[in-house]
């Protein structure tokens, strides 16, 4: 039976709806160790498991069962774990204030343990659901500490999506510039961390902000370099979102026969995987195309299918703002009374967004007109027009402060039509003002950061020029190599026999050219074999490899020794070239060296004996310590012929011939007086192949 450490981290890796059925099996697994961690796991599990198959209530209870559970046990863990899948669970139906409670209760547990990556997590999450709720003040607040902590513990991954969720924020503020900046931030480190998702989510993100300022064409690009990174990876829910964002950009540019072609694509994908939220929001955009074209009859149908499914979802954000839009097509249509029904049925709602509470009062407003109320019209309009300037919305405050002048006009109220076209004309001037100087604004950013993604891309180029490829790759991504420690290095040094002897008389470019040529072709096999190089000196190749296991890592550099001695490299004249090459196994530590040129560097004990091996060593062989013919003999996916002799017996014995990858043959040297080392049993290291 395995542990519950084994099945809990099993659980933690299911990710998504197509791995339902392993979950339920490792919920059952689960609740097989009859314990009440193990139970409580168990039907947190479950919560989740109906939280991703849209049963939401369902999943609500299992929380709140588990949520008890951990109470009840002392767990405090488990308790902020399951408030933050509380906190996400009723932020995705639109119950902020729920989650909002929810997050900050899991923050302050958080905070109480000491757990700062739970810390940062937890404080982005409290951030977003301030966003949700339109208080940017508090969410960029909220983001910023969360940006801290994540910088504090080192996690670039966290720290990219916190900082592409601060260019959501000044998105939404209409500070695009700014947006912009962030966005190509956050791309930068998704790149640098080689997060295909990351990078993704940045593209949608800044699909967005291009889509926001009317650059419909770089929204486009953004948009399909997202869309097509999100198929690569197979991550459907994300493609169909996308999708519908691409049929946005058409329906902004008129071309509604294309939105809607993309709105049905996005629609088969929600249906395909089953996701009857992404249904609701493609079908709501749906609407919107169809009340542009003036076939509210149509919309109508459309808002109605969506109110449906939020309604099943228990989704209250998405039900108040389908109603919003219903209202609008009912007085379009002229039902006013069914209008008026709607308004008194959405009044009882929570309302929690500021465009939703606002659009609320404009169709109050509309009804009332009709009515001819006209003072009720101008308090609900008055209330609308404060909730977008709490806000900062100052595109639908110039709307508001335009219906608020016609208005005005129609109740003979002179100075109020002064006062609210003369706002009007103010903001959408600003309005026309700020878009041309956040065009410029981005212009310039997008110079800028295409400035800085040149620098970055040479001061890479340099890196990988002076370092291995995986350690520039961690230098990149900000690990510190600075001092690695290897436990079982393998080092290899080679050398060219009579290299002085052969290219005395040659052009010293010939013998550059030599050089590259040789040491080019053992770099491919180095990198083959996962071997790192790590210098050459003169006619010497020094490489290495320590990140697996001690037998693997000799049977990496083993194997590129063999290949080296098996490439037919000629002197120009046409003579055989040779090498001799000597190789050790054990402890070692490597890092980087210097601040102006860098070089990555292997030291130790083991190094000098692998370098002492090799000077030892015979032209055209391969000469080999105990400890490293002793651990390719440990490693079973290779075949060794003529088994490792032990020391003080000399008698060869064989080991039955199974074919793998690799045949080794390792025959005594005997003992040899090794500078600095003493006598050392040594061995000759040969393929078979």
């Amino acid at each position: 039976m395995r542990t519950f450490d084994e099945i809990s981290e099993d659980i933690r890796r299911v990710k998504d709806r197509s791995e339902l059925p392993l979950l339920q099996a490792l919920v059952s697994e689960m609740q097989s160790l009859g314990t009440p961690s193990a139970e409580a796991l168990a039907i947190d599990a479950l919560g989740y498991a109906a939280w991703i198959s849209e049963d939401y209530p369902r999943s609500l209870e299992h929380y709140h069962r588990a949520l008890a559970m951990y109470e009840q046990q002392g767990d405090l863990a488990g308790v902020a774990r399951v408030l933050t899948n509380l906190g996400a669970l009723c932020y995705s139906i639109g119950d902020y204030p729920e989650s909002l409670g929810h997050c900050m209760r899991a923050l302050a547990l958080h905070e109480e343990l000491d757990d700062r990556t739970g810390m940062a997590v937890g404080t982005a999450n409290v951030g977003q659901v301030h966003e949700s709720m339109g208080d940017y003040t508090a969410t960029l607040e909220y983001y910023g500490r969360s940006l801290t902590l994540y910088a504090a513990l080192g996690n670039r991954e966290g720290a990219a999506k916190v900082t592409c969720s601060i260019g959501n924020v000044y998105n939404r503020t209409g500070d695009y510039p700014t947006a912009l900046e962030h966005f190509r931030r956050a791309f930068a480190m998704h790149e640098e961390l080689g997060d295909m998702r990351g990078l993704a989510r940045v593209a949608s993100s800044l699909g967005a902000s291009y889509f926001e300022t009317g650059d419909y064409p770089s929204a486009l690009e953004q948009y399909n370099g997202a869309l097509t990174m999100f198929e690569e990876l197979g991550s459907r829910a994300h493609a169909a979102t996308v999708t519908c964002s691409v049929g946005n950009v058409f329906a902004a540019t008129g071309d509604y026969s294309a939105a809607l072609e993309y709105y049905h694509r996005a629609l088969a994908l929600h249906q395909e995987l089953g996701d009857r939220a992404g249904q609701a929001r493609v079908t709501g955009d749906m609407a919107i195309v169809h009340y542009r074209t003036g076939d509210y009859s149509t919309a109508l149908d459309n808002c109605s299918v969506a109110l449906a499914m939020n309604k099943e979802l228990g989704d209250r954000a998405g039900v108040a703002s389908v109603i919003g839009n219903m209202i609008t097509l009912l007085m379009k249509l002229e039902r006013h009374d069914e209008a008026a029904e709607l308004l008194e049925r959405q009044s009882a709602m929570q309302m929690d967004g500021p465009r939703v509470r606002a659009s609320h009062h404009a169709n109050r407003a509309l009804l009332a007109e009709y009515h001819a109320d006209l003072e009720a019209a101008h308090h609900h309009l008055l209330q609308a027009l404060l909730i977008t300037e709490e806000a900062g919305n100052r595109a639908a405050s110039a709307e508001y402060h335009e219906l608020l002048r016609d208005l005005a006009q129609k109740r003979n109220d002179f100075a109020g039509y002064i006062e609210h076209n003369g706002q009007f004309l103010r903001l959408t001037e600003e309005i026309r003002g700020k878009e041309a100087t956040q065009r410029m604004a981005m212009m310039e950013a997008e110079r800028r950061m295409e400035g800085e993604r040149r620098e970055r891309e040479k001061e890479r180029a340099l890196l990988y020029g002076a370092l291995p490829k995986s350690v520039a790759d961690r230098m990149i991504r900000g690990e510190d190599v600075s001092g690695d420690h290897f436990d079982h290095a393998a080092v290899m040094f080679l050398d060219i026999v009579g290299f002085t002897t052969h290219t005395s008389s040659m052009p010293p470019s010939d013998v550059v050219k030599l050089l590259e040529n040789i040491f080019r072709t053992i770099d491919v096999i180095c990198e083959s074999h996962a071997v790192v190089k790590v210098k050459t000196i003169g006619d010497s190749y020094m490489c290495f490899r320590g990140d697996a296991d001690a037998s693997t890592n000799a049977l990496s550099v083993a194997s590129v020794a063999l290949d080296v001695m098996k490439h037919a490299f000629e002197w120009p004249d046409g003579a055989p070239l040779q090498f001799r090459i000597g190789m050790h196994i054990g402890p070692a530590m490597a890092g980087v060296i210097g601040t102006q040129r860098l070089q990555y560097d292997v030291w130790g004990d083991t190094v000098n004996v692998a370098s002492r091996m090799e000077s030892a060593g015979e032209p055209g062989r391969v000469h080999v310590t105990e400890a490293f013919a002793s651990e390719l003999k440990r490693n079973t996916e290779y075949t060794i012929q003529n088994s490792i002799i032990e020391s003080g017996n000399q008698e060869s014995h064989e080991v039955p011939l199974v074919t793998r990858h690799l045949s080794l043959v390792t025959t005594p040297r005997g003992l040899i007086d090794l500078k600095g080392k003493g006598l050392m049993n040594t061995y000759w290291l040969e393929s078979t192949e």
